[in-house]
């Protein structure tokens, strides 16, 4: 029987950090099982082996040492126990959950494809905190060591890393973090990236990790460089048989960083979705490198896709949203939303390399620009090549841009050496407050967009350093935009600038979502459940302090009662929250939402998994901009 848990968000909602172990459904990817029978048999391996398995228990608030470990009942009470133990294949650790522990956590020991190290939580109440000493560089560490499982943990502290999985020789596979908090990394002076909250980086130029999952992390506060890295290292010209693979960040946010939010370095077969980085880019003065919220860098075949970046800055350049930045094959920006930033919203570029085969598709850019300098030269929509670079195809289409910097400065500049046989900019939405639409070289091509000025008379086009005044002279003298439009709209607000005092919208707007979830035998909610409450969160604290309240029942396939239940209530920040149970029907296959007035009409109904970028459009033409300063509280989490 199905049974369906509803939880009334009124007050507070969600730190989202959940996930799902294995094959877990991507929303709007189908799962398939093994294809072949040596991958069930390695399956089958994996169960025998976690039947075999030792399982260890530490309770940090116990006054003595009880026993061997193995039982609660019998739980070490320290985690010097856990560093000098030699884990073994199948191995389980277990932290006793409402407990603190402290010093760097560093268990030793690999597991094994058909046989992973797992460190976990168990008993009832908030994650097991493990508090790095004053003298630690990071709270919790793994170094040449492979098929770990992390999950269910708050790490905080450290001096350079929150947490930090490394090493110096070989292949590490599998290093799996999952719903995680990792926080507070204070260690003075910025010295290179490769620093910062959750840190997985090859220690030399032969050594790097294949099958790297960072799933439902919320990661916060550091004076170090990044929130979520993956990748890195100094070393200069690194072959691609040396770069990372199977890379997935997946449902996790970064907020308050020194430097960038989330980023791929040297990847091959990347992805990074359903997240969010904001606050970025908060060093005061540049001493290492100008940072965004979420990119790739060195990246083949990778995807950042269903995301939003928001309150992005940099004490010099970028300070934007999303960058495919030089030497990516292969990567895309896709359905994602980037916000109020002080720099570009999405930027392709290529230095001393080219940049290939590069996709900007169905992204939401609002507000951005709000540095007068970095507007006058990035724009919302970034082109530039620099240093003997280029970039090689590219196409950016069906995206919507709601341009209102601080001066008249165009919405797209391209300054970029472009070639291949597909150059396209097509088929976008501008909406604009200035005049200057578009300033480009020729060297892209323009066909199927709509243009819109909002309160400005007229619009102008800047193309191969030639200025038109008007869409026909500009299409007539260049033989570009066909197919495209321009008109011009009197009231501002068609930009979604704040043309109303917040004062005067309504309270009352609801959002009531039903979504079908799953936890798995690991205590863990799944995947495509965790995403889209995701983004329910970040829409919530944006728009709280306008009275939007927020409904969520969770449908679950089996029963969930109990512990399991009560964790996963309380790791997604809701134990304030009132949650009741009811039988559910079972026909619930996909997440259904509705946006609800204050006088209870229906004014948005979606069906099926919602991405940032619709939502956050549908909140900002009725809510207006979202207000900050009530977004986070000092856990990361919802003030309650």
């Amino acid at each position: 029987m199905k049974r369906s848990f509803t939880l009334l968000v009124s007050a507070g909602l969600l730190l989202c950090v959940a996930v799902d172990r294995g094959l877990a459904q991507v929303p709007g990817n189908s799962v398939t099982a093994p294809a072949s029978s040596a991958g069930a048999a390695v399956l089958l391996d994996r169960t025998a082996h976690r039947a075999e398995a030792k399982e260890y228990y530490v309770d940090c608030s116990a006054f003595e040492k009880k026993g061997e470990g193995h039982a609660a009942e019998t739980a070490w009470n320290g985690i010097a126990a856990i560093n000098g133990h030699q884990f073994v294949p199948g191995d389980v650790i277990y932290l006793k959950r409402g407990t603190e522990c402290h010093g760097l956590l560093w268990p030793k020991g690999s597991g094994t494809a058909s046989g992973v190290i797992r460190l976990s939580a168990y008993g009832r109440g908030a994650r097991p905190k493990v508090i790095a000493g004053p003298g630690d560089e990071e709270a919790f560490k793994l170094f040449n060591q492979e098929y770990w499982e992390v999950d269910s943990i708050d790490f905080a502290g450290g001096k350079i890393f929150g947490v930090f999985v490394s090493g110096d020789t070989g292949v590490l596979h599998h290093i799996h973090l999952r719903n995680l908090l990792v926080h507070d990394v204070h260690g003075g002076d910025v010295k290179h990236k490769e620093s910062g909250l959750v840190v997985i980086s090859p220690g030399k130029v032969p050594q790097h990790f294949e099958d790297v999952l960072v799933e439902g992390v919320t990661a916060y506060e550091t004076e170090q460089w990044a929130g979520i890295l993956v990748g890195g290292g100094n070393f200069g010209e690194v072959s691609e048989e040396n770069w990372n693979s199977r890379v997935v960040v997946r449902n996790s946010v970064v907020h308050n960083v020194y430097g960038d939010g989330i980023i791929l370095f040297r990847v091959k077969d990347g992805l990074i979705e359903n997240s969010a980085a904001g606050y970025t880019g908060m060093q005061p003065t540049q001493s290492i490198g100008t940072p965004n919220a979420i990119w790739t860098w060195m990246c083949k075949d990778c995807v950042v896709r269903r995301c939003e970046a928001f309150l992005t800055d940099s004490p010099g350049v970028d300070g934007g949203a999303f960058d495919i930045d030089y030497g990516n094959t292969r990567n895309s920006v896709l359905d994602s939303y980037g916000h109020d930033t002080q720099g570009y919203c999405i930027a392709v570029f290529g230095a001393g390399y080219v940049t290939q085969a590069s996709v900007v598709q169905g992204n939401l850019c609002i507000n951005n620009g709000k540095s007068p300098r970095m507007a006058q030269h990035q724009g919302a929509i970034f082109l530039w090549t620099w240093n003997g670079g280029a970039i090689e195809n590219l196409r950016v289409e069906k995206n919507s841009i709601y341009w209102r910097p601080v001066g008249d400065f165009p919405a797209v500049l391209n300054r970029a050496e472009i070639r291949g046989s597909e150059r396209v900019f097509r088929d976008n939405q501008i909406y604009s407050s200035g005049r200057k639409m578009v300033e480009s070289n020729k060297q892209i091509s323009f066909e199927n967009n709509q243009y819109i000025t909002c309160g400005a008379s007229g619009a102008r086009w800047t193309f191969d350093g030639q200025t038109y005044p008007t869409l026909e002279t500009y299409r007539a003298g260049t033989g570009q935009e066909e197919g495209s439009s321009w008109k011009s709209e009197k009231e501002p607000g068609s930009c979604l600038g704040d043309t109303r005092a917040q004062a005067a919208i309504t309270p009352g707007w609801t959002i009531s979502s039903e979504i079908p979830a799953r936890i798995d035998a690991d205590g863990l909610l799944d995947a495509a459940s965790a995403g889209q409450l995701m983004v329910l969160k970040n829409v919530y604290r944006q728009f709280r302090a306008s009275g939007l309240r927020m409904i969520v029942t969770l449908e679950l396939e089996q029963s969930a009662a109990g512990e399991s239940l009560q964790n996963v209530i309380h790791d997604f920040g809701m134990d304030d929250v009132r949650v009741s149970e009811k039988h559910a029907s079972g026909e619930l296959t996909q997440p259904k939402m509705r946006f609800i007035a204050p006088d209870g009409a229906v004014a948005k109904e979606w069906q099926g998994f919602m991405g940032p970028a619709e939502i956050g459009l549908e909140m900002r033409k009725t809510l207006g901009e979202p207000q900050y300063s009530q977004w986070e509280s000092e856990d990361g989490s919802i003030e309650h």
